[in-house]
């Protein structure tokens, strides 16, 4: 099972690798948009053979094997975005655009971008806490410490919250995955907003 599980990550990056990678990214928002797709819907195919054609008890076995290939699978829309982003960016024609409307533009994106790492992170949250059986989750200080039913708002409010460092008030995670879902989106919340200073300065100083 670990030889399948390894032979299955090995491919989803390869994969992965392949459309970071491939030339019709410079042909149009169509491909672009394959190809942000194709990796993890690649992951999620995997998945699903693997629930619907290995045993039952072997899925139990190898329950938390399965969480890591899922979210990895997951996580690589991240750097496919970052690559749709920066090449819509480049094909803009920025001699044409005023500083006003660029400034627009800029605050625009910059929002746009927070926004989609917290929606994404919401979507890991939900998929996480229906993959795990409900065995992690989310924690309510009001009502003395219970799980929660996650619903899309409650995913969303606890990824703002995790991207802006605001603390675990009226929620925190509990069980190893979702600490580790908290972890990778406050890390990823730093370089994120690294990546927008980059992406902010090239398009307002831009003069190609």
């Amino acid at each position: 099972m670990l030889i399948l599980l390894l032979l299955e990550t090995a491919a989803l990056l390869l994969f992965w690798y392949f459309c970071f990678c491939h030339k019709a990214w410079q042909k149009g928002w169509l491909g672009r948009l394959l190809l942000f797709l194709a990796p993890f819907s690649f992951g999620c195919l995997l998945l699903w053979l693997d629930l619907h054609f290995l045993p039952m008890d072997l899925l139990r076995r190898w329950h938390d094997a399965f969480c890591c290939f899922s979210t990895l699978s997951a996580l690589l829309l991240l750097p496919q975005w970052y690559k749709m982003m920066w090449l819509s960016l480049l094909a803009l024609p920025v001699q044409r655009i005023s500083d006003s409307a660029k400034l627009m533009f800029t605050i625009l994106l910059s929002m746009i971008m927070v926004l989609t790492i917290i929606f994404f992170f919401a979507l890991y949250f939900l998929w996480l806490d229906s993959l795990t059986g409900y065995t992690q989750g989310l924690r309510s200080t009001f009502l003395n410490f219970q799980p929660v039913l996650l619903d899309f708002p409650t995913a969303f409010y606890f990824s703002f919250s995790c991207y802006f460092a605001l603390g675990f008030g009226a929620y925190y995670p509990y069980g190893h995955w979702f600490y580790l879902l908290v972890f990778l989106e406050c890390l990823i919340a730093l370089v994120n907003n690294g990546i927008i200073i980059i992406y902010a300065y090239n398009f307002l100083f831009s003069r190609k």
